[in-house]
């Protein structure tokens, strides 16, 4: 009898067992958002009016443009100082659904309504290379093309020796410095022309014992370029290695050639 009463109790419990597994991986469709999982990740406006990115004649309300899509069909953004917020689906054919909104209205300017215009009203997209396309139904207005972020994130330096030394280009001035999600984006100008680079940012270790700690930034170019060309080059820098070396998730930062300072935190 107890044989058989053990043996009653193993078949029940193996029985609960597998409707517990079972329980747990049945999911409402209504919780599963129909996205591609290409899609995934934070994409920088690469087209549109000549102002995007840049602060003109003193007007700070033009800034940078970008999306950051989520794998549960969530999406977030920016525009022009204004923060967006939203969800997306994806169906057959390359097809898309976007429901986006301004969160914010610091700033109304042309560029934001037209680049909010293009996001809401985007019903197919490509991907090609490294580059999101959102299609318009109407072939009259101009189609939003975006890279993506971390393929331009190159990783902070920490190199105390680098740091102190004597950097190429010695009349480079940061127009602007921003963060997007956890990158770190350095509007410069520098003259030059006849050399095509790209600087490394070097950190020298030190954080100032102040929080939220202050850590001091450099541009360090390896070529000298003798020509007299004022260039305008954008930098991306990924914060996330830096935050990790540092052990802070927010840190004031320093950056030789930048008025001021500003503040960075891990996304």
């Amino acid at each position: 009898m107890t044989s058989k009463l053990n043996i009653f109790l193993f078949c029940a419990a193996m029985l609960l067992g597998w409707s517990c597994d079972q329980s747990e991986l049945e999911v409402s469709k209504d919780a599963i958002a129909n996205v591609d999982p290409k899609l995934e990740g934070t994409w920088l406006l690469v087209n549109g009016p000549l102002d995007v990115g840049l602060v003109l004649d003193g007007d700070k309300s033009r800034g940078p443009a970008w999306i950051t899509l989520l794998k549960d069909g969530k999406m977030r953004g920016h525009s022009s100082r204004n923060l967006l917020g939203g969800k997306y689906t994806t169906k057959d054919n390359k097809k898309i659904d976007l429901e986006v909104n301004m969160l914010t209205r610091v700033a109304d300017n042309p560029f934001s309504t037209w680049f909010m215009e293009g996001v809401r009203t985007a019903s197919e997209y490509r991907i090609e290379g490294s580059n999101l396309t959102f299609l318009n139904e109407s072939s009259s207005r101009q189609e939003l093309i975006f890279a993506k972020l971390e393929d331009q994130c190159r990783p902070v330096l920490k190199d105390n020796a680098l740091y102190n030394a004597e950097s190429k280009e010695v009349d480079v001035v940061i127009n602007q410095a921003y963060q997007i999600e956890n990158c770190l984006v350095l509007d410069v100008t520098y003259s030059g022309g006849c050399v095509e680079q790209e600087p490394e940012l070097v950190w020298n270790g030190n954080l100032s014992k102040s929080l939220p700690p202050l850590a001091s930034l450099k541009l360090h170019y390896t070529k000298s370029d003798d020509c007299e060309a004022l260039l305008s080059r954008t930098y991306y820098f990924d914060l996330l290695p830096f935050f990790k070396a540092a052990g802070y998730d927010e840190i004031r930062v320093n950056v030789i050639g930048l008025k001021g300072e500003i503040m960075v935190t891990k996304q």
